[in-house]
């Protein structure tokens, strides 16, 4: 649903935020949509209030002129997003932790093999 004082949806809002934002930048966005919410002000309030001078304010007023549906809708996009970037980035962390794991075992386990090797050269030397 598109609002009519901007004709911004949260479509559009999603697709800029994606393109321009940065992480931090997303997740203050975020913030301050729901301490609107809880608060019962506008994000804009709470723009001002809080100095997120990162966030453009082109997009607060954007969020403002949504109606109370369609900001729920875009913060649980956010929310969402926020959330899959968490879990892609922990699933990377843990399979180069793998990674890790697996190379220090087969270095240790050559190590081994070579120190069994070594082991019976001497014995065979004897």
């Amino acid at each position: 649903m598109s609002n009519t004082l901007t004709d911004v949806s949260p479509n559009d809002i999603i697709t800029h935020i994606e393109q321009n934002f940065s992480h931090a930048q997303v997740t203050g966005l975020n913030c301050l949509i729901f301490l609107s919410m809880r608060e019962q002000t506008t994000v804009a309030f709470q723009h001002e209030e809080l100095d997120f001078d990162d966030i453009p304010r082109q997009i607060v007023i954007w969020c403002d002129g949504l109606d109370v549906d369609d900001l729920l809708e875009l913060a649980t996009r956010i929310t969402a997003g926020l959330l899959d970037d968490l879990l892609e980035t922990g699933t990377q962390v843990l399979y180069d932790l793998l990674d890790e794991v697996t190379a220090t075992a087969l270095s240790t386990k050559s190590a081994q093999a070579a120190s069994d090797a070594a082991s019976k050269l001497l014995e065979s030397g004897k």
